[in-house]
């Protein structure tokens, strides 16, 4: 008797314990699936970032253009004054 006793507690610890890693792991599946979702959300969001910084690379060169616009012109208008005024004493000096 003392034997099938001891043999119904160790079953019962056992099912105890059996119970306890099956709990845990649910608990490590359900953990696992979650860094899985991260890592799934954090590719996502690389390759959204990196669609990103080609756009705003394109962007700085779209400014960098326009910036040097008004430059070209007002290069073009200084070299047009210059140039009249070469023009004007050069018309001077022969005139006279």
């Amino acid at each position: 008797m003392i034997a099938m006793e001891e043999m119904s507690a160790a079953i019962a610890r056992m099912e105890e314990q059996i119970h306890g890693l099956e709990v845990r792991m649910g608990n490590l599946e359900k953990l696992t699936d979650s860094v899985h979702n991260l890592s799934v959300s954090l590719e996502r969001m690389t390759a959204k970032q990196e669609a990103m910084e080609c756009k705003v690379a394109d962007i700085a060169s779209d400014v960098d253009d326009i910036r040097e616009k008004p430059a070209k012109y007002w290069g073009a208008v200084v070299t047009g004054l210059i140039s009249a005024i070469i023009g004007a004493v050069v018309a001077f000096v022969i005139k006279k």
